[in-house]
């Protein structure tokens, strides 16, 4: 990190930490999260009974179940020799929705990759400073002089430019190639979603276009894979290490390429000989990444045949290639790689061997579909306001609290990702309209309307200074120990593994607001706390925090992720 870059990184930390005033970014916001249609995959997997593909409907039910139990899901589909068994969807989650896939989407990358090399159009041994020889000065020629395309494949640059520095740079390409490098290119295994990101460079360089240019024409069109969103970095290059959006069942048939050796429906896409080193080994990742070490931006299994496309949070593809069987997961989880118990789960469910079919079991199939019926908040029946909701009708509320100017409907989580940030809310009102209650909830400089589903969530569409979430909405009025009458407000942004939940509290001195977000304060302190305990960060999180201690730290996350809010009514 170089003094520019440690600067703006501290002023950018220090300005979101701070709960009396609004974040300011060093960049304009992209506004470029647009509306992404809820609507089923094209070219569907074909559906069929479990038992068809010799897995037990109960089988996959109560894996379906001890999943619930252990694992913050929000859907999951199993697919075996290219059927798809089963697809399920959690409390207010859809499976029509795009989903936004974070480092999942570095095992695409990596499959436009392929597509270069099958063409002619680069090879592995190539050296990135003579790819991007007008954007290296003659220093940095020197320092990256060995490092190849296949560095960048397998996480072994040695380049020391991260995520969170690009959140305060522009021009990526130039900052990755004058960083400074730990090692020798080519050396040990460092996670860097900067090296996906030069690789969506690449693409640029080689094909003239862009990667989703590349990827629609040779793969997203055969595939029948449709309403793709990829964000770009400020230069308008995809960001390759992260920010694809992308529907389960389209995620899924990127898997299956991988575990048909790069077949499509008998189409020949990719070379199998460039699958199967994309699938092997190539660098050892340390035990802490979890039960997997790494081939070309895939993930392989230490001791199983595995191979796995994963995001942070729980979005995984895992492709058994032993029996044919694919699993593919979104999710909110508190972890970055594969530390969840979630991959113990589906290995001791889906690791063995399976026979061809077993005989049909109508019942059996039932209770899974029951199952999965009763996961989803939409089989539910609707409900209506009734007494509990009259204390919240048409009343207004004016905040009154100096950590509003921090606060706002979306997820703290998504504004540092699209570099958004609210400037604080100002005022929450409660109507009435259709016969479901309104939310009024306003900020400085936006108002979001919308209604509130009872028994059901109701869908709508959040635009945040240009950016639009798909968001279920779902309500109920209740009180609490001390009999205060409660609204308690939850929004599921359906594209994203992030929900809101708002906690509206009636008592004598008016409204008191109480906000979380999911993944939120565990997930967050975890991080602060790591880099408390690192001496390279802990002189910057001291400076922008004002301590480094647990409980400090603690508590300022509990300011930003979970603020209580007093209201006055207007």
């Amino acid at each position: 990190m170089n003094l520019s870059t440690a600067s703006k990184t501290f002023q950018l930390l220090t300005r979101i930490l701070d709960t009396r005033s609004s974040t300011e970014p060093f960049l304009p916001p992209a506004g470029e999260k647009k509306p992404l249609p809820l609507r089923p995959a094209e070219q569907p997997f074909p559906r069929c009974a479990p038992e068809s593909q010799g897995i037990p409907s109960g089988h996959i039910q109560r894996f379906l179940e001890e999943l619930e139990r252990t694992v913050a899901l929000h859907s999951v589909l199993v697919l075996r020799n290219g059927s798809l068994l089963c697809a399920a969807a959690l409390r207010g989650q859809r499976l029509d929705a795009p989903k936004y896939t974070f480092s999942a989407c570095k095992s695409v990358v990596s499959l436009a990759i392929g597509l270069l090399e099958d063409d002619g159009l680069l090879s592995l041994e190539e050296k990135a400073a003579d790819i991007f020889e007008d954007l290296c000065p003659p220093a940095a020629r020197r320092r990256l002089k060995d490092l190849t395309v296949e560095d960048l494949l397998t996480m072994r640059s040695g380049v020391l430019f991260t995520e969170a520095e690009a959140l305060t740079e522009a021009d990526w390409v130039r900052r990755f190639l004058s960083a400074s490098t730990r090692g020798e290119p080519g050396g040990e295994f460092a996670y860097s979603s900067l090296n996906t990101y030069m690789l969506s460079a690449i693409v640029r360089r080689k094909t003239g276009g862009s990667l989703m240019d590349l990827l629609e024409e040779r793969l997203f069109t055969p595939m029948g894979i449709t309403d793709v969103l990829w964000e770009t970095c400020p230069m308008g290059i995809e960001k390759g290490g992260w920010g694809l959006y992308i529907r389960p069942e389209d995620m899924a048939k990127l898997g299956q390429l991988v575990l048909d050796g790069g077949l499509w429906r008998g189409q020949r896409l990719i070379s199998r000989n460039y699958i199967q080193r994309a699938a092997s080994l190539h660098a050892q990742a340390p035990e802490t990444c979890g039960d997997y070490n790494y081939g070309y931006q895939i993930w392989v299994g230490r001791r199983e045949n595995t191979f796995l496309f994963n995001g942070m949070l729980g979005q995984n593809v895992l492709g058994f290639q032993d029996n044919g069987i694919l699993v593919v997961t979104n999710a909110g989880e508190d972890t970055d790689f594969q530390e969840s118990r979630y991959f113990e789960i589906v290995s001791r469910y889906f690791g063995g061997a399976f026979p061809a079919s077993l005989p049909e079991d109508p019942a059996a199939l039932s209770g899974l579909e029951e199952t999965v019926r009763r996961l989803s908040d939409y089989s539910r029946p609707r409900d209506t306001i009734g007494p509990l909701g009259d204390p919240f009708l048409h009343r207004s509320f004016a905040v009154r609290d100096q950590r509003a100017p921090s606060t706002g409907l979306l997820p703290l989580a998504l504004q540092v990702l699209h570099n958004n940030y609210t400037a604080g809310i100002t005022s929450i009102a409660v109507s009435v309209r259709g016969g479901l209650p309104e939310l009024l909830y306003r900020e400085r400089d936006a108002v979001h309307r919308f209604p509130v589903g009872l028994g059901q969530p109701v869908i709508t569409e959040l635009r945040f200074r240009g950016d639009c979430y798909q968001t279920a909405v779902l309500g109920r009025f209740t009180h609490d120990e001390e009999e205060r009458p409660v609204f308690v407000v939850r929004l599921e942004f359906l594209e994203t593994p992030c929900t809101r939940t708002l906690k509206l509290i009636l008592d004598r001195d008016g409204l008191l607001l109480r906000q979380t977000e999911t993944p939120g304060v565990p997930y967050v302190y975890g991080k602060l706390a790591q880099a408390a305990a690192a001496p390279l960060y802990k002189p910057l999180l001291l400076m922008a925090a004002g301590g480094v201690e647990e409980d400090f730290l603690l508590y300022k996350t509990l300011q930003i992720l979970s603020p209580e809010l007093r209201f006055v009514q207007e």
